[in-house]
């Protein structure tokens, strides 16, 4: 009760000093556009659709007996981030009353005076329009890196993790990178929809958890396949349709760079969904694979992000075609020198994040990064020739990463000596699954289903699964992981 009681005498104190401190005002009202806040609703929605599609998508390409737990995962991840950025998270990334480069302060704490200013970056809609935006972008970002470690990770552990990285990790990058006065920013730095602030951040993450978790216990001994292409499937076309909100959404208005940025996302996708698919028959030897056209579908999804804004719609698909090539090797590389990330999440997003970072360095256009800015505000790539812009952007790359790498580290090592809060699960849990260990409950409640294995002359078995609840996909003509 105590400490409750000094939390809660904290929490008016800051309360109180937004109310009073009268040096520093919040921005006043602009002029705000109906359609720009209509759009911005719109995308809000759309973005926050992609967070059950990463949890079907996720559990699709893992384990049955862990389905239910990465869908859980992914959802309590964003119920804690929602929780932190109501609190200070916002304030912290965007906050327009900071004065400093690095991190924002907590005028906004609370979302005090969101619902009668404006943010600077978004001048037609509320600051709480703005912020509800901006919070899904900050809740699907852990759910991305934690898939490196499905069926390890304990769940309360998890939700510590969460909270602490959004602080210390996402929330500085974000103000780096998308306010006014961050130093990325001021440096250049061209991220439109996050693929440096969201998804190289994810990706590199992912990777520290992956290394620091260690292998699962029967790693080697067997290839881990997706056991439900529905749920990929399904979970890639939520994420697909909410992407469009994600890059378009990110012009903050009903506008020209919206179009444009929309219109790229879905080109990008479908270039990089056919060419991903192609990789694997050409070199893994498939068919025509479902989970490699939704695998290419969502590589290219991540690298068009950082540049979807600033080029023109047509060049999507070289965001598309290059990164999937690039990704599909990435992943190989992972499993060749044996880095356990369960569902690739280093591979295709902090790969595909940083490349299509570098891919906007060279085809950003002055006609297109001009829409909408004061003439002679903003830079383009090599296709312009601003030859320094690819400098830069491997600057902002190495920044996020050395960050988010750096904090992860730490935040595993300090939460793994907390009594009761060690990250990894335990063998039996892991053996048994999450989904009854953690969960407590199941995916697949109603008994096993037939395992289907298709032989190299592609002849069908049909044979009852071993273990309950456990579904497996097997192909033996195929060596290589779930994409």
């Amino acid at each position: 009760m105590k400490y409750l009681t000094l939390a809660l005498a904290l929490f008016a104190s800051v309360l109180a000093q937004n109310a009073t401190d009268p040096t520093q005002l919040p921005t006043p009202v602009s002029p705000l556009v109906s359609a720009d806040i209509s759009w911005i609703l719109i995308s809000s929605a759309l973005v926050f659709l992609q967070i059950p599609g990463l949890g079907l998508f996720y559990a699709g390409l893992g384990e049955a007996k862990n389905s239910l737990s990465v869908m859980l995962s992914v959802l309590l991840a964003a119920g804690v981030v929602m929780t932190q950025w109501v609190l200070f998270g916002y304030s912290l990334a965007f906050s327009d009353t900071s004065t400093s480069n690095f991190i924002g302060n907590l005028k906004y704490a609370a979302l005090i005076d969101t619902l009668t200013t404006v943010n600077p970056i978004a001048g037609t809609i509320p600051t709480a329009l703005f912020s509800m935006y901006q919070m899904m972008f900050a809740a699907i970002t852990p759910g991305l890196a934690i898939g490196a470690v499905a069926g390890r990770m304990r769940l309360l552990p998890m939700m510590v993790f969460v909270f602490l990285w959004t602080t210390i990790v996402y929330d500085p990058i974000a103000y780096w990178t998308w306010s006014g006065l961050g130093w990325l920013h001021v440096l250049n730095v061209m991220d439109y929809a996050g693929g440096s602030v969201v998804h190289v951040s994810a990706g590199v993450t992912g990777l520290v958890l992956a290394l620091m978790s260690g292998k699962r216990v029967d790693y080697g001994t067997r290839n881990y396949e997706s056991h439900n292409p529905t749920y990929v499937y399904m979970g890639t076309i939520l994420l697909w349709f909410g992407w469009m909100g994600f890059n378009g959404g990110s012009a903050v208005s009903a506008s020209t760079r919206a179009v444009g940025a929309a219109f790229a996302t879905n080109i990008a996708a479908a270039a990089g969904g056919m060419t991903y698919m192609g990789m694997e028959a050409l070199v893994n030897k498939k068919r025509f694979s479902a989970v490699g056209f939704c695998a290419g579908v969502v590589v290219a999804l991540v690298a068009v992000t950082p540049g979807s804004g600033f080029i023109e719609p047509g060049m999507a698909i070289l965001f598309g075609f290059f990164p999937a090539i690039v990704c599909f090797y990435a992943v190989k590389m992972m499993h060749y020198f044996k880095v356990d990330d369960a569902l690739d999440v280093a591979a295709c997003h902090g790969v595909g994040g940083a490349f299509g970072m570098i891919l906007t360095g060279i085809f950003a256009q002055h006609k297109v990064t001009d829409i909408g800015v004061t003439p002679g505000t903003s830079t383009a790539g090599w296709v312009d020739q601003v030859w320094i812009q690819v400098p830069v952007q491997l600057a902002g790359i190495g920044a996020v990463c050395a960050w988010a790498a750096g904090w992860t580290a730490v935040l595993v090592l300090v939460i793994n000596l907390i009594p009761g809060l060690k990250m990894r699960c335990h063998q039996e849990a892991e053996e048994m699954g999450l989904d009854r260990y953690e969960v407590g409950e199941s995916a697949y409640p109603y008994g096993s289903v037939a395992t289907l294995d298709v032989d190299s002359n592609f002849k069908a078995h049909l044979s009852l699964p071993k273990v309950p609840s456990q579904i497996t996909l097997t192909n033996a003509g195929n060596n290589s992981s779930m994409v």
